[in-house]
C-alpha cells in the first residue's frame, strides 16, 4: 500500500490590504481546517481520499454576500507623520493634527475633475471644502472667490498657519485657484494638471499667481 503526503496552499479571499489592489486577493478560499492527507489503492478500485482535522487551525475569515471586504489599514500615525513631514520638511513631532494628514493620505493623488466632489475627481474650491468639513468640521462656500471673500487676509506668509486658505489668480484678476496651508510654505491643492498634491510656495509658478493667504472668518 503506498502513501503519498500533499500539502495544500491555504488562501484568504476578500480581504485586501490598504495601497493594494483587490484584484490581488485570491478569488477561491481553501478551508485550512481540513486538507488531503493521503490517498491509497484498494483492491484495484480508484484511489479514496482521507482528511483529518490540522490541530489549531487559524480560523478562516468568510465574507458574506453582498458584504464590504474586510480592510487592514497597516499605515500607523508614526508612519504617516514620518511620510509628510519629510515632504514638507519639518520635524514629524512638529506635525500635531493627525488627522489633517490622514485625510490628505486618504485623497493625495485623486484626479482633478471641474465640479467634482467625490474620490472619482475633485476640483480645487471642492477639495478645500471637503477638506474643511471633515478635518475642521466648518462648511466653507462652494468657489475659491467666494472662500476668498469670506477670508481675513494674512499679510506675511511667516505668518501663515496651518489651515489658512491660499489663494491665487490665473490668467485673470479674479481669484481662480485655493489650496490650505501646511507649514513651511507648502499647500495641499487639486491642480488641474496633477490633481490632489502637495507644492510649495517658493515654486517659480505659484510665486508667479499667488494672490495671498487668508484665515476663515468667525461666524456666528
Amino acid at each position: 500500500m503506498a502513501y503519498k503526503n500533499t500539502r495544500q496552499p491555504k488562501f484568504i479571499s476578500g480581504i485586501y490590504l490598504n495601497g493594494h489592489n483587490k484584484t490581488s486577493a485570491t478569488g477561491n478560499a481553501i478551508d485550512p481546517r481540513k486538507i488531503p492527507v493521503h490517498t491509497a489503492t484498494v483492491n484495484d478500485k480508484k484511489p479514496f481520499e482521507k482528511t483529518v482535522p490540522i490541530a489549531n487551525a487559524a480560523p478562516v475569515a468568510s465574507i458574506p454576500d453582498n458584504k464590504e471586504p474586510i480592510k487592514f489599514d497597516l499605515v500607523s500615525d508614526n508612519l504617516t507623520s514620518n511620510k509628510y513631514a519629510d515632504m514638507i520638511g519639518i520635524r514629524s513631532k512638529d506635525i500635531g493634527n493627525l488627522e489633517l494628514f490622514r485625510f490628505i493620505d486618504r485623497w493625495y493623488g485623486t484626479n482633478y475633475r471641474l465640479g467634482g466632489q467625490t474620490e472619482e475627481g475633485i476640483d480645487c474650491s471642492g477639495f478645500a471644502r471637503k477638506l474643511y468639513g471633515e478635518v475642521y468640521g466648518m462648511d466653507l462656500t462652494r468657489t475659491a472667490m467666494d472662500q476668498y471673500k469670506n477670508c481675513k487676509r494674512v499679510k506675511k506668509t511667516s505668518d501663515a498657519a496651518e489651515g489658512d486658505l491660499v489663494f491665487f489668480k490665473q490668467k485673470s484678476k479674479r481669484i481662480t485657484h485655493v489650496g490650505v496651508y501646511l507649514a513651511n510654505d507648502y499647500f495641499i491643492h487639486s491642480s488641474t494638471s496633477q490633481g490632489v498634491i502637495i507644492s510649495s510656495l517658493k515654486e517659480e509658478y505659484w510665486q508667479k499667481h499667488y494672490a495671498g493667504i487668508g484665515k476663515l472668518k468667525e461666524t456666528n
